[in-house]
């Protein structure tokens, strides 16, 4: 580690945005070296205490070694004037072209240039401001330009380098960096004053490959240099701090809630070699009133240690403030806060009435509609060890800021570290429980909803050997689930994520497209007894193409392996495509014992809230379609299916249980140089789509994914994701999700249930999922489109395996759509046929008479026993009218899609009717003719069919209101839209790839919201 106090001014006159020797000598705190390029490494060989740049992101690349080994061995850092090693610069003074690969070497991550025209801010508002943490600063000068405020870039920071638990997915990692914003560029916008810039911050590396190192960077190119001299003094000062070591020091309570009766402590962690001089006060967060203060120095210490600072029990209840102010030996001032509860029995007993309870699309609170706007929430600092770590007054400061914006609700729980939540099986430990019952306190302060998801990706084990099916796994489970309902029985405002985004089979192979064995006994034995209660042996050889010597006997039966999930038609190895078919059946019906298991222990514990499952784009993995009655609402978390969103969304809604999107935002997705594919404003018009696709899909709200970005994983994805950057700037999805809040604020009181379900049904055909995915998703995802896009209709999407509930008579659609069927279970097909003699209408399309082993059935038509045979590249349909349309069927569909005829063909059965096309339409290229023999089995369409050869980039919803109408447009096109609406005599325009909203309410001008305008009438 690098302990002398030398300063390295890289300063070249040949490279841009050079300063001058005079400029250096105002700005710098004390005597420096510089050097020039060609002597950068040499230089930084002989142990500078720290290197200053004012070139911004250029560098000289064949010093990029040496600079290396400078940080690796814990050496300072300061550059200024943009990002920071975007711009090698060769020794033939060639600049290379901006990359962010030196960046990434560096942890930086990726970074982006900012667009403030994008930020909402209002002219003239810009201005620069100290963080609260930085006190060193407050009383300085931050003059910015208002005509020429410069360029800003901002980057995301991975913060840790390695995963605490690596065999976990959600896993946190060690706080290897610690990010400290110092200065914020802050404008006014229509939703108040946003940080829209970070243009100084600091990165102090405490563990792992740089440690030792403390990095000043100031993402700011300023519009000229007399900026620099404006900001002298700051400088000076920022130099000064980052001539310090890093710093690790923490006040924190023991506990982050305390009993009335108990007297709460604090810890103060206390970095090695460092004298500190420490002012700490406890106020009420409520009244200021000071329950306690310290002043003291600390000399340094060879080790680490911690102090105890005990205080009295406190007169009342209540979040308590803990605000430190504290320095290094003769250095800068710095600030940080922390708190506690005193337990508040007042605030549990005010959430008495504000329950939600689930009704058929929405949630309600008593008898007022609930329309969820929420957002995913653990710590902006620590993220998932917010437990661990817990800081209540920061959770106070942060819950005001959403709550402010119009959030209503809060996401929450545990995605790693179950062992240390539970060192013993099913039994949490205090300091956890401590923190919850602060977090939810605070929740409570704020009146916000919160859902605390207890398991992530696959339940902890426990020790067992299988998490799903293993009796010591399951009892630990249970006792920690019902420990949790037990203690928060009484507080309405908190419900329950049983998991989120389960899969079933072995934990080492989450989301794969179909569950993957584990191939322990308890799976074995639960398989062998699943398929004996539904088949004798004989038939099971028979269904599965086995022989009896394949398959002598149950003992004998084995598990799919992985090679047999292979569908490539170029795969020409014979494979148990069926037996997998049945072990994914079998998962869906294992994972809804398990939930009702969990549901049940809640229940049992005293707990009223709901219960749900935090489902992501699952498919055929574990669908919500089949557990749906296990639990009281369904979930989507809409994240990767971007071409098809509407479709994402509607494929987990139920036609008697709410669907939440319960977590949406936007993925990293990276092209082939490794830089980020979409802008982060492109980012934000991806999130605006998907939150009004969401109310398209008759979700009963959004929650977005993440309120703050989480820099303490390994993934350079998780990241990203997120609304507040690492340094605590706004992206600009955070403007997105304001306008949402805004949106459903003026919503308040004005959305309704229709009284029944959507008239059109569309089946998702299972049986041939489960056995080959694209002939599922495939298929619904053309017929969403060609509904939705083509003619304005949302269908209600139903399992086939929900096809028998059509007997019972409780639902009565007027359209029943089977798209593109290749297999089928008998009985879902002689449902429809007896929905369609009760007077339905069904249109299928397809093969029918083949159940989901591919053996025959007879389908009940009278329609002989020709065989089907694989469709050609182009295919014909043929009208009774004469009319014809081609179809094509490309991707090597030849090599595994059947049809049955080339007619569409009107069976009268009973008092319906039965429009069965031999083709399996769904499954062509081409959406016109699909559009237009829905259209025709319809009738009349909210849209009208467009012209041969044209396809509508953008879907509209109408939503009647109480009092109105409210508009919903989503574009996906590349141009801007222009969209006129006869019913409502409005001109609307929709920009490129935007989407938003209009409120129509009787007696009050038009409102827009997001991407919309009116056009100016003629």
């Amino acid at each position: 580690m690098i302990r002398s106090d030398r300063l390295l001014v890289f300063a070249d006159p040949a490279y841009p945005r050079a300063c001058s020797q005079a400029l250096l000598h105002e700005l710098l705190p004390g005597p420096f070296e510089v050097c020039d390029a060609a002597h950068l490494a040499e230089a930084l060989e002989s142990a500078p205490r720290l290197l200053i740049s004012f070139h911004g992101p250029y560098f000289p690349k064949a010093a990029w070694n040496a600079l290396l080994r400078f940080l690796e061995r814990g050496g300072n850092l300061a550059i200024f004037g943009g990002m920071p090693f975007a711009r090698p610069v060769t020794a033939a003074g060639e600049v290379e072209p901006e990359q962010d690969v030196y960046a990434r070497q560096l942890g930086l991550g990726p970074f982006f240039p900012l667009d403030l025209s994008a930020t909402a801010a209002l002219p003239g508002s810009l201005r620069l401001q100290p963080s609260p943490q930085a006190l060193f600063l407050h009383d300085c000068e931050l003059p910015l330009s208002a005509e020429h405020p410069g360029r800003f870039w901002a980057c995301y920071p991975r913060l840790t380098q390695r995963s605490d638990y690596p065999e976990e997915i959600g896993s946190a990692g060690p706080f290897d960096t610690l990010l400290l914003p110092l200065i914020f560029a802050v404008a006014a916008t229509p939703y108040g004053e946003e940080r829209v810039a970070t243009p100084a911050l600091v990165l102090d590396q405490v563990g792992g490959r740089f440690r030792g190192g403390r990095w000043l960077l100031s993402l700011w190119e300023p519009a000229a240099e007399e900026d620099w001299l404006a900001l002298a003094e700051p400088l000076r000062r920022l130099l000064a701090f980052a001539l310090e070591d890093p710093l690790c020091f923490a006040v924190r309570p023991v506990l982050a809630c305390y009993q009335p009766e108990e007297a709460p402590a604090l810890v103060a962690t206390l970095p090695e070699r460092l004298a500190l001089e420490l002012r700490i006060r406890v106020e009420h967060a409520d009244d200021g009133e000071v329950l306690q203060s310290w002043h003291f120095e600390l000399p340094a210490s060879s080790i680490r240690y911690e102090r105890y600072l005990q205080l009295a029990p406190p007169p009342k209840a209540g979040l308590y403030r803990v605000l430190t102010d504290y320095r290094p030996g003769g250095g800068q001032w710095l600030s940080q806060e922390t708190g506690f509860w005193i337990w508040d029995e007042a605030l549990v007993a005010a959430t008495r009435g504000k329950r939600l309870l689930a009704g058929r699309d929405y949630f309600y609170q008593g008898q007022r509609l609930f329309l969820v706007c929420g957002t995913t929430y653990m710590d902006s600092r620590v993220q998932r060890k917010y437990w661990r770590l817990p800081n209540p007054a920061r959770w106070d400061r942060e819950m005001a800021e959403m709550k402010a914006a119009g959030i209503n609700l809060l996401r929450t729980g545990l995605w790693t570290a179950w062992r240390e939540v539970m060192p013993a099986a099913g039994v949490p430990t205090e300091s956890f429980l401590r923190a919850l019952d602060a977090f939810v306190l605070t929740a409570c302060r704020h009146d916000l909803q919160v859902i605390f998801t207890f398991f992530a990706f696959f339940p902890p084990l426990f020790d067992g050997l299988n998490p799903w099916l293993d009796p010591r796994s399951l009892e630990a489970q249970e006792r920690f689930v019902s420990l949790l309902a037990r203690r928060y029985a009484r507080l309405e405002l908190l419900s329950w994520d049983l998991i989120n985004e389960p899969s079933f089979g072995d934990p080492a192979r989450a989301f794969a497209q179909r569950p993957l064995p584990n191939y322990d006994r308890y799976e074995q034995q639960a398989f062998v007894r699943w398929l004996q209660e539904r088949y004798p042996l004989e038939q099971l050889q028979l269904r599965w193409r086995e022989t009896p010597a394949d398959l002598p006997s149950w003992e004998q039966l084995r598990l799919p392996r992985e090679t047999d999930y292979s569908t490539s038609v170029r795969d020409t190895t014979a494979r148990a495509l069926l037996k997998v078919a049945d072990y994914t059946r079998f998962s869906q019906e294992m994972f809804v014992v398990w939930a009702r298991r969990m549901y049940r222990a809640i229940r049992a514990a005293g707990s009223q809230t709901l219960i749900g499952v935090g489902q992501d784009e699952a498919g055929a993995r574990l669908a919500p379609q089949f557990y749906a009655e296990a639990v009281d609402y369904t979930t989507t978390h809409p994240w990767w299916n971007v071409d098809d969103l509407l479709w994402d969304m509607l494929l987990d809604k139920t036609p008697e249980r709410p669907n939440l999107i319960q977590e949406t935002g936007v993925m990293l997705v990276r092209d082939v140089d490794g830089r980020p594919w979409r802008t982060e404003q492109a980012n934000a018009w991806l999130l605006e789509r998907k939150l009004i696709m969401g109310l398209m899909a008759r979700g009963a709200g959004l929650i977005q994914w993440l309120w703050h970005t989480n820099a303490y994983m390994t993934s350079e994805n998780e990241n990203s994701i997120g609304l507040v950057r690492a340094d605590g700037s706004a992206k600009p999805e955070l403007l997105v999700m304001r306008e949402f809040c805004r949106l459903v604020q003026e919503l308040e009181g004005q959305v309704q249930e229709e009284p029944e379900p959507p008239p059109v049904w569309l089946v998702i055909p299972y049986s041939q999922w489960f056995a080959r995915p694209d002939l599922g998703a495939l298929p619904t995802r053309q017929a969403v489109r060609a509904l939705a896009n083509e003619l304005g209709v949302i269908p209600q999407l139903v399992g086939e395996h929900r096809l028998t509930e059509l007997a019972l008579e409780r639902y009565r659609p007027r359209v029943v759509i089977v798209p593109a069927l290749q297999l089928c279970e008998p009985a879902a097909w002689l449902a429809l046929l007896a929905y369609v003699e009760r007077g339905g209408t069904a249109l299928v399309s397809g093969v029918v008479g083949r159940d989901l082993h591919n053996l025959p059935f007879d389908p009940g038509l009278n329609i002989g026993h020709t065989l089907p045979e694989p469709v050609a590249p182009y295919e014909e349909l043929r009208l009774e009218d004469g009319s014809r349309y081609q179809l094509s069927f490309t991707q090597e569909k030849t090599g595994y899609v059947r049809k049955a005829h080339n007619e569409l063909r009107e069976l009268a059965l009973g008092t319906g009717r039965l429009l069965w096309v031999g083709l399996p339409l769904e499954l062509a290229s081409e959406l016109e003719p699909l559009a237009r023999l829905y259209r025709r089995v319809l009738g009349k369409t909210p849209l009208e069919p467009q012209p041969e050869g044209q396809r509508r980039p953008w879907l509209l919803v109408r939503r009647p209101l109480k009092e109105g109408t409210l508009l919903l447009v989503a574009s996906e096109a590349g141009s801007e839209q222009s969209l006129w609406l006869e019913e409502e005599g409005l001109s609307l325009v929709v920009a490129p790839q935007r989407a938003g909203a209009v409120l129509l309410l009787a007696g009050q001008p038009p409102r827009t919201f997001g991407g919309l305008r009116l056009a100016r009438q003629e």
